[in-house]
């Protein structure tokens, strides 16, 4: 596919998170590295975990000078991205993908179409996570936004299909599909997961950047009530909770070790190991192999719309998810491969059910793998076409 590919990401500095390693995914599905990367000035690119050739000409990412005077900093990243655009002659057919949009980079091809900026032939393609980027825009932009739609100018994707008629109900946007990127764990990454047996060691994963919408203050009690339950039932097989922290948020972190420490002495088998930073995706993804089943205790206020790569990651290794009820992406846990839960009560349970019937769990995730990758490969052609 040798169609010119634009990628527009303002925040490639931010070495965690989805925002480098998507450019990874879109390499892998289109199957090179000739996608052109346009982010902003100032952001060291010794540490990219792609070789796109990127331009960095935007402007300088800063929050607040983007919410002080948003029209002027809409105003100076149009005219940026116009200018490299006629600079590097891009092709008429070249396609624009924003694969994590948020307010300023939908308003900022608004300006463009706008002011009569931007050649009406180059292919818009405009994937939003979040309601709340849509919510946040002025009555004016909007109706652009719609307008510039409905001509087919921009194709308008999302993370989930709950996003989707979210989006259609709320604003009576016709979005183009679901488009999942695959965050951490690479589309075509071959695995071999070891067999786990019952009053096997078992090692359970909560990670991603400790916030209260993932419920990182709920785990200290789904680890107490795990243990009681181990003490209770008398449960002779271990558990780790691998559980990752940030060195910045020393107040959080010190509640939260404080809250797991006093439930040690109920029972021993049920352990607590930390993880910080982890230096690159390699050894990130060496980290996620080790676990066997993904915690996912996260709001499903937060979570009811928008997805989460970790369920993603999940599926692509073949690993069993246990949510809390109400989250998005509720096609790709269909299969059996993940339990629901609406109590924070019913966690040992269910981990105690998948610790049991492991390999069931594990047989039914190679289905979702096999849906979400074709669900993947579908909606990415289509951009391309």
């Amino acid at each position: 596919m040798n169609e010119n590919i634009l990628i527009i990401e303002r925040r490639l500095f931010s070495a965690i998170g989805h925002e480098r390693t998507q450019v990874n995914a879109i390499n892998e599905l289109i199957g090179n590295e000739k996608s052109i990367v346009i982010s902003c000035k100032g952001i060291n690119l010794n540490n990219m975990p792609f070789k796109n050739k990127v331009i960095s000409k935007l402007p300088k990412f800063n929050l607040k000078e983007e919410g002080k005077e948003p029209l002027k900093y809409i105003q100076k990243s149009g005219d940026s991205l116009i200018k490299i655009i006629e600079e590097n002659k891009f092709k008429k057919n070249t396609k624009i993908i924003i694969p994590s949009a948020r307010k300023l980079e939908i308003a900022l091809i608004i300006y463009l179409y706008k002011q009569n900026k931007i050649p009406l032939t180059l292919n818009i393609v405009i994937r939003i996570l979040d309601l709340v980027f849509i919510k946040d825009l002025t009555k004016s932009q909007l109706n652009i936004f719609i307008e510039l739609i409905n001509k087919g100018l921009i194709k308008l994707f999302t993370e989930t299909e709950e996003l989707i008629k979210k989006i259609e109900n709320n604003f009576k946007i016709k979005c183009s599909g679901v488009l999942i990127l695959p965050v951490s764990v690479p589309y075509n990454l071959k695995i071999n997961n070891r067999k786990i047996r019952k009053k096997d060691h078992l090692y359970i994963g909560c990670l991603g950047g400790p916030r209260r919408s993932k419920g990182t203050f709920i785990i200290p009690k789904i680890i107490k009530n795990l243990r009681k339950y181990f003490k209770k039932n008398k449960i002779n097989f271990k558990v780790t909770f691998i559980i990752q922290m940030s060195k910045d948020k020393n107040k959080r972190r010190i509640l939260f070790k404080i809250a797991e420490f006093l439930s040690r002495h109920i029972s021993s088998s049920v352990k607590v190991k930390y993880v910080y930073g982890v230096e690159d995706n390699k050894k990130f993804i060496l980290l996620l192999k080790s676990i066997n089943i993904f915690l996912l205790p996260y709001s499903n206020i937060h979570y009811k719309y928008s997805g989460s790569g970790f369920i993603t990651d999940a599926i692509f290794l073949e690993k069993p998810i246990i949510n809390s009820e109400g989250m998005a992406m509720n096609d790709l846990r269909r299969f059996e491969n993940s339990i629901s839960v609406s109590n924070i009560n019913d966690y040992s349970s269910a981990i105690i059910k998948i610790s049991k019937n492991y390999e069931y769990y594990v047989s039914n995730s190679k289905f979702a793998k096999k849906y979400l990758k074709n669900k993947i490969r579908k909606s990415f052609d289509a951009i391309l076409r």
